[in-house]
């Protein structure tokens, strides 16, 4: 994916079939930020991240329920910031 215009946030949905321990992270040479909100809402904030995985990468490991969840990304740079990225949901 790709933060094409600087403040531009991304959001993405997936479920969580069982309940588990997930990762969710970026990579990429994009200084991202990301947020997990849910179960079903894109308000309720779970968890945040800046450089928690490899380089300026997010990464976010959390034990969720079954439901769906929204993943937030966005530049760290919201005033200048643009790039590419990758996100991946593991368990």
């Amino acid at each position: 994916s790709s933060i094409g215009q600087p403040g531009e946030e991304d959001m993405f949905k997936f479920t969580a079939t069982t309940a588990d321990r997930y990762t969710v992270e970026t990579s990429g040479q994009t200084d991202v930020v990301m947020k997990l909100f849910g179960p079903g809402s894109t308000t309720d904030l779970i968890a945040e991240d800046d450089d928690g995985g490899v380089g300026w990468n997010s990464k976010i490991v959390v034990d969720l329920s079954p439901g769906e969840y929204f993943v937030q990304i966005r530049h760290y740079n919201t005033s200048g910031g643009t790039g590419d990225y990758a996100i991946k949901v593991s368990k």
